[in-house]
């Protein structure tokens, strides 16, 4: 079984309704599915969320785990 995980929670993140129900508290049965729903994902993020940062997803070999990485940081909320 495989799953997605987020390296960092960002205020967006923390912000969107749909992301646990719809990709971080599911199991996939193929490391393909869980591809597919990484990346989309991600696309997701980056057209939706503030875009001031952007999101790609990457394989952890060692622990069937397809990552979400952040490459930039939100800014702070004031």
């Amino acid at each position: 079984m495989y799953r997605i995980e987020m390296d960092k929670m960002c205020g967006c993140a923390k912000k969107d309704t749909e992301l646990k129900s719809r990709w971080l508290d599911k199991e996939y049965a193929t490391k393909e599915e869980a591809e597919l729903e990484a990346l989309r994902l991600a696309n997701h993020a980056n057209a939706t969320w503030c875009k001031k940062h952007r999101f790609f997803a990457y394989e952890d070999e060692e622990n069937s785990i397809i990552k979400i990485a952040v490459e930039l940081s939100c800014p702070k909320e004031v």
